[in-house]
């Protein structure tokens, strides 16, 4: 194996490391570490972006890469959510983020994680298409901005804060995220029958 072999799912792998890291910093509750959790979890996205695009371009991309790339940004996702569900607001003591779209969320990648299981089972290996791409996207950029939900700017007469953009992003990530999931679902269903599973 060689550096460039190695190189993309090395990456993939630290952005699993990551999630523990950023747990305690969500953990601690501070403005600092919540910073510092930011911080990382842009850290972590850009990494998914790098290693895709090197595996494309060297051309080195893997069964192990395919399977490991999409549950890397899940964990990292479904971890981040699950934090800002349990954070609030200092002045109104409301959840950063509401519960709801968070089980929409997770809801979701477990449905398409059993169906990537399903297919495996067949012998297919089920690529992201392009709806889980923007919905990743999606949430990879909402995320941190709901974190970010102290800093506000004015636009015109209205303050809109980071928190509302976030949100907004990741409501948007849901339709797309469930689109995708319709059409994944009917796609394995009909390789299932083709094979007689």
């Amino acid at each position: 194996m060689n550096f460039r072999s190695t190189l993309p799912n090395f990456l993939t792998l630290l952005r699993v490391l990551v999630v523990p890291v950023l747990v305690v910093c969500f953990v601690q509750g501070t403005t600092l570490s919540r910073y510092i959790a930011v911080g990382l979890f842009i850290f972590a996205a850009i990494t998914d972006f790098v290693d895709g695009y090197l595996a494309r371009r060297w051309k080195v991309i893997s069964t192990f890469g395919a399977l490991i790339d999409p549950l890397a940004d899940k964990l990292l996702v479904m971890t981040a959510l699950v934090m800002l569900v349990d954070a609030q607001e200092p002045l109104t003591a409301r959840s950063v983020l509401p519960g709801w779209m968070a089980v929409m969320i997770l809801a979701r990648e477990i449905w398409i994680t059993g169906l990537r299981g399903w297919a495996a089972t067949m012998g297919e290996i089920m690529s992201a298409s392009w709806s889980g791409k923007v919905k990743t996207t999606l949430q990879l950029v909402a995320i941190p901005l709901v974190a970010l939900y102290d800093i506000e700017f004015p636009v015109g007469e209205v303050v809109i804060s980071f928190q509302l953009i976030g949100l907004e992003l990741l409501l948007i990530s849901i339709i797309v995220s469930y689109w995708g999931a319709i059409e994944y679902t009917i796609k394995v269903i009909d390789r299932a029958r083709e094979l007689g599973s």
